[in-house]
């Protein structure tokens, strides 16, 4: 069934967007009585039934609500330098469909990109990525931070990893070894993080690791990274 993210849920009808009344009535070109799932983004999924089917307007009343059974346990924010549009809204899209729970667009020293004046499209990347995902959320999306902001507003509660080209020694499955339910990944720009910044990340007890002997693009490393943490804790399975 056809999943959409919806804020207009009220008692035992839900009323969809002007755009999802379009997508639903003129591009899905379905009818009243189908039945479609509508998330709340607070971790409920509900079965509903279409009532109203009108190019604007698309009303469904509920017929069955439970729990979102998709959302991993593990919470990984990435932080990820800002990279060429294209590249990083396919970081966005790629790492709401494996998992990521936080996005927070870095700026970092070697930053080349641009922020975007507006970022309705980055958003709009991540809804429609979790509702194919079959995700129980939408991934949060922070506002953009400088590299020295991000490392202040760290938790110790949280593992947090820095993958670097010259950490020979330590391995991604190294750094989860102890490992908390509350992960931060750093993902540098094109030409990755200066000396001086990794140097600051030890200073803030960032662990630099190594993603092998191969350089990765950063969207390549973003999506790698992400992927085999969020594997070695079990939410690949």
């Amino acid at each position: 069934m056809h999943r959409f993210f919806v804020t207009d849920i009220q008692d035992e009808q839900v009323v969809f967007s002007p755009e999802q009344a379009r997508q639903i009535s003129a591009v899905l070109r379905m009818e009243p009585g189908q039945l479609v799932i509508v998330l709340d983004n607070l971790g409920w999924e509900y079965e509903v039934e279409l009532v109203e089917v009108e190019k604007r307007r698309v009303t469904a009343v509920i017929r069955r609500k439970h729990p979102a059974a998709n959302e991993p346990t593990t919470r990984l924010t990435l932080y990820q330098s800002l990279l060429k549009r294209d590249n990083f809204e396919w970081v966005l899209q790629k790492g709401t469909e494996l998992g990521i729970t936080r996005f927070v667009p870095l700026l970092t020293e070697r930053t080349v990109a641009r922020l975007p004046k507006k970022t309705h499209r980055w958003q709009r990347i991540l809804t429609e990525a979790a509702e194919q995902s079959r995700r129980g959320r939408i991934p949060q999306l922070a506002e953009p931070m400088r590299f020295p902001q991000a490392l202040a507003n760290l938790s110790p509660q949280q593992t947090a990893l820095i993958p670097w080209e010259k950490a020979n020694q330590t391995s991604l499955r190294d750094g989860l070894k102890e490992a908390k339910t509350n992960i931060s990944l750093f993902i540098g720009p094109e030409g990755g993080f200066t000396a001086e910044e990794i140097e600051q990340a030890r200073q803030h007890n960032l662990i630099p690791v190594t993603l092998g002997r191969r350089i990765l693009r950063a969207e390549t490393a973003a999506i790698a990274a992400a992927a085999i943490i969020l594997h070695e804790l079990g939410e690949m399975t």
